[in-house]
């Protein structure tokens, strides 16, 4: 039988208190029209903390490789937001993300 449990007790029942912290240095987003889209793995974290300069797309997937592809993703305004990462997904998860514009869009990104 698999093993499924992805954290520790306390972790699972307090999740902002046990989380670990780490910042990704801001990234340049690629335009949305030929850009490709950010893929951030986010296994063995709770939450992400974002803060996109302008709006950006968003979505979870489990490979690397997938396409971020407007119509399925949700629309993130610029400025402070936090966000759960969904557990539903598979062992692996990525945090995909691309600009709503024809420009280039600065993102800090806070796995938690």
């Amino acid at each position: 039988m698999a093993n499924l449990q992805k954290f520790r007790a306390h972790e699972s029942l307090n999740t902002e208190a046990a989380a670990t912290w780490e910042l990704i240095t801001n990234v340049t987003d690629a335009e949305v029209s030929g850009g490709t889209a950010q893929n951030i793995d986010v296994s063995g974290y709770h939450t992400l903390g974002l803060t996109p300069a302008a709006e950006i797309y968003i979505h979870f997937h489990n490979t690397s490789t997938a396409t971020l592809v407007e119509a399925d993703a949700l629309k993130l305004a610029g400025g402070l937001s936090f966000i759960k990462i969904p557990k539903g997904l598979g062992d692996t998860i990525y945090f995909n993300y691309i600009s709503t514009s024809a420009s280039t869009v600065e993102v800090r990104v806070v796995k938690m």
